[in-house]
């Protein structure tokens, strides 16, 4: 007996008819506000859709590093699927350089993939044979990752620096193994950082960790703002 593709689906994906889409070729769509992406399938992969608008816009404002960032985490396979048609692109062509500069930093910074579909129909169809290749390669095993329980000392340590922007359990991992402590990780210069997790990821972290906190109503700041 076949085994059928069971993935997650965000209750806001509804209105795209997507979910309804992948039902009707037979995969168990499980309904839920996901903390992440729009769909997650088995094998720890994660899918996020957007426009060609939205995605424009989302890769010069820097929200769209921030979702990857997030989805990085907690996910090993990143897809980003981008609905439209490609020539709406080329109302950017002034910013052109900027737009691929930043793509390029997602894909080489994140190891997103980012795949063009025309509309819903096709991006079902996408989802649909990545969920069923995910499952003959990676196992039927579909987690949405939340805050886990954790007891073992080992356990602790590797949620606490997984939980760093754009890294995820393995690359966590690697990070205790090249610096052995938590604390270590937290004081350790970029260039240290870069050599294990990359340019943009090290900047990063080293942002979150040392730029002030500031209470809900201030406007938010960032490192430049305390180091000139």
């Amino acid at each position: 007996m076949v085994e059928r593709v069971r993935v997650y689906a965000d209750v806001r994906e509804e209105a795209s008819g997507i979910p309804s889409m992948l039902e009707s070729m037979g995969v168990i769509v499980l309904r839920e506000q996901l903390p992440v992406g729009d769909y997650v399938l088995p094998g720890e992969v994660v899918v996020e859709r957007k426009s060609v608008d939205d995605y424009a816009s989302s890769l010069f404002d820097g929200r769209l590093f921030d979702q990857v960032s997030r989805m990085a985490d907690v996910y090993d396979v990143i897809v980003l699927v981008v609905e439209g048609s490609i020539s709406e692109l080329y109302r950017y062509q002034d910013r052109f350089k900027h737009l691929y500069s930043a793509l390029a930093s997602l894909i080489s910074g994140f190891n997103a993939s980012v795949i063009h579909t025309t509309g819903p129909s096709e991006t079902a169809m996408l989802i649909e044979s990545l969920a069923r290749k995910a499952l003959e390669s990676r196992g039927s095993r579909v987690v949405i990752h939340r805050k886990p329980r954790l007891e073992g000392l080992r356990e602790w340590q590797l949620y606490v620096v997984s939980s760093l922007p754009g890294i995820g359990p393995k690359m966590a991992e690697r990070l205790l193994e090249s610096f052995k402590t938590v604390e270590a990780i937290c004081t350790a210069s970029i260039a240290e950082l870069q050599r294990v997790v990359g340019g943009r990821r090290a900047e990063r972290i080293k942002e979150i960790l040392k730029t002030p906190y500031e209470p809900p109503g201030r406007k938010p700041r960032t490192l430049k703002d305390y180091v000139g």
